[in-house]
């Protein structure tokens, strides 16, 4: 791995993942389709193909978006951020999202899986000084190349610089859940 992205292993303990995990079972009824058809590029921004459910999140999560997972960001990238968003997103069998870069507001990402069987996060470090039109392209062409496969270990926390690493979330097998809150 390099200075683009981090999995912390044990960041939470069982009861912490439980309490999460119910507060996003929680959310679930109040959880919106978020559903996009093809490529489109947003100044450096690539939105993607995308099908999953998102929820907010409430004071479980919020709780360790100050505490926690700001430390992880400051500890291991030397920043000191806020949360700017978070949110509990849901995928069905088949839902993905395609390679894309977050917001620029999104500097570093946290991904806490409330699922064992959430699978990893493909990332794409060799396409990270690519611009958004650059980015496309090569998708369009088949040239996007082999993903690093990034494993999201059950009760820790993959972080990645959102805004500047290209990834994915490849398509679910099973049903699954992650916590996702953004930092910048």
């Amino acid at each position: 791995m390099n200075a683009m992205e981090r999995s912390f292993t044990d960041v939470f303990t069982d009861a912490q993942v439980t309490a999460l995990v119910g507060e996003a079972a929680a959310a679930y009824a109040g959880s919106r389709q978020v559903l996009i058809e093809g490529y489109r590029v947003n100044g450096a921004q690539l939105l993607s193909p995308t099908r999953y459910r998102y929820a907010r999140t409430g004071p479980e999560l919020d709780g360790h978006k100050s505490g926690a997972l700001a430390r992880l960001v400051r500890e291991h990238f030397g920043a000191r951020l806020t949360a700017v968003t978070s949110s509990y997103n849901f995928y069905g069998v088949g839902d993905h999202i395609g390679i894309h870069r977050d917001a620029p507001d999104c500097r570093y990402a946290a991904l806490i899986p409330l699922s064992r069987d959430l699978g990893p996060l493909d990332l794409y470090p060799h396409l990270a000084g690519c611009d958004g039109g650059e980015l496309l392209k090569r998708i369009d062409n088949g040239a996007a190349g082999a993903p690093v496969r990034l494993p999201i270990p059950y009760g820790g926390v993959v972080v990645i610089q959102g805004s500047v690493l290209p990834h994915a979330r490849p398509p679910a097998t099973l049903p699954c859940a992650v916590a996702t809150v953004c930092f910048g």
